[in-house]
């Protein structure tokens, strides 16, 4: 994807990093995954990298953040010519909970019980907390997903980095997550690929693991005996008072490709499990990005495109300046989520394809037949918008076939059956 817009006459060849979040409709009310519960996230595992698989070169770190301000290279486009874009990245997971305070009275004053809203985030000073002894409370990558004793090539010092596709001396020994796999358990020397075991498709891509069960913020304190919140005291596991945060677990996957299509682009899978077990009602998802083009701070805009999913900035003159002097010329930098859940009950079309309120969890809904039935079912629907995203209403796959599950709100499935159970669908 390229954003293009006029500056001052000129048109500019933006730098888009797009996230796609995968969370499964399962993994917000079930244990799930297959890493050891026994591994969880330690601040002693940290680690700083460089991704600089295409045009975009930034460090990050395998708590969350990307382009940390003032950390060379941070945020950078076009790699090697161009300079900083982006001053931060960091991804949030917050819950609505409930939370003690009548087992507490002589802390709460007898206040009943109430609601908290445990936010997690890892993301240099501003998104920083910390316990009472001063351990970091918020997302912190699992061991054993990188190799803690990798040497830098050059000074020959241990410099472990976040495991990285183009760096066999990254790796651990065996992964965690492989450990299972009957013939050649935990992988050992071998890439643990998204795409399949040693299968190096993106031209860089790095894997980690973080949790959130370190952040104590609503526990007890274990030496006091005395909650850490004045808002209320939630386990996300009753039965296991070591587990803080909202008990999610992040399996974090960059990819970079060098191929000119892609060269602008990087592509972050975030895929979030629930580990401790608490059946949450309401989980959110975002991203806290710090725009940075340039080296001056006063002439910095961002808008958001409802119908591309995008949310992008621009300098208002498209220069900017290096701290060391000279200028370079700016491009755009956009955020898109491309696959996230929109709101289903707020009567808004959240992301203008016509559709109000839609859901993915809302199940097969009502069969509607013939298409009469379906036009006027489908009436409230914004015409122009849906066809702008789907085509006409008269060329969608449950139309033609004059069935419609209203579930299926974009009106693409279509039922068949095996009436003799070959295999083969009759109709």
């Amino acid at each position: 994807m390229r954003i293009t817009k006029p500056v001052e006459g000129k048109t500019v060849r933006g730098l888009a990093i797009l996230a796609l979040m995968a969370i499964a409709s399962t993994s917000a009310f079930g244990q799930g995954g297959t890493i050891p519960t026994t591994i969880r996230g330690d601040e002693a595992t940290i680690a700083r990298g460089i991704l600089d698989g295409n045009l975009i070169e930034t460090n990050f770190r395998n708590h969350g953040e990307l382009a940390r301000w003032s950390d060379i290279p941070w945020g950078v486009w076009p790699r090697g010519i161009g300079g900083r874009h982006i001053d931060g990245v960091g991804i949030i997971v917050a819950g609505r909970v409930p939370a003690d305070r009548s087992s507490f009275p002589d802390v709460y004053g007898g206040l009943p019980d109430t609601t908290v809203t445990p936010m997690i985030l890892t993301y240099r000073d501003f998104g920083k907390r910390t316990g009472p002894n001063g351990e970091l409370w918020g997302w912190l990558p699992l061991p054993g997903f990188n190799n803690p004793n990798r040497l830098d090539p050059i000074t020959r010092d241990r410099t472990p980095t976040p495991a990285l596709s183009d760096d066999p001396t990254s790796w651990p020994g065996s992964w965690p997550d492989r450990q299972d796999n009957p013939d050649d358990p935990g992988w050992p020397g071998t890439w643990n690929g998204f795409f399949g075991k040693g299968v190096f498709n993106a031209d860089l891509e790095s894997y980690y693991v973080m949790d959130d069960l370190s952040d104590q913020e609503y526990a007890i304190d274990p030496l006091t005996k005395r909650p850490n919140s004045q808002y209320g005291v939630f386990y996300p596991n009753a039965a296991d008072s070591s587990m803080g945060g909202v008990g999610t677990q992040t399996r974090v996957r960059i990819f970079q490709w060098a191929n000119v299509l892609a060269e602008d682009l990087m592509f972050i899978l975030y895929r979030i499990s629930n580990v401790a077990g608490w059946d949450h009602d309401e989980l959110y998802f975002a991203q806290i990005q710090d725009y940075g083009l340039g080296e001056e701070e006063g002439d910095e805009n961002a808008s958001f495109n409802p119908q591309e999913d995008v949310v992008f900035g621009w300098d208002q003159d498209g220069i900017g300046t290096r701290a060391s002097g000279g200028e370079y010329t700016l491009g755009y930098t956009g955020f898109a989520f491309l696959e996230s859940p929109a709101r289903d009950s707020d009567g808004l079309d959240n992301d203008e394809d016509g559709i109000t309120d839609e859901s993915r969890f809302s199940g097969p809904g009502t069969r509607i037949e013939g298409q009469a039935g379906i036009q006027s079912a489908t009436a409230g629907y914004d015409p122009v918008n849906f066809e702008r995203v789907n085509g006409p209403l008269e060329d969608r796959p449950a139309f033609k076939a004059g069935v419609w599950w209203t579930g299926d709100e974009n009106l693409d499935w279509v039922g068949f059956s095996d009436e003799n159970g070959n295999g083969v669908w009759e109709n």
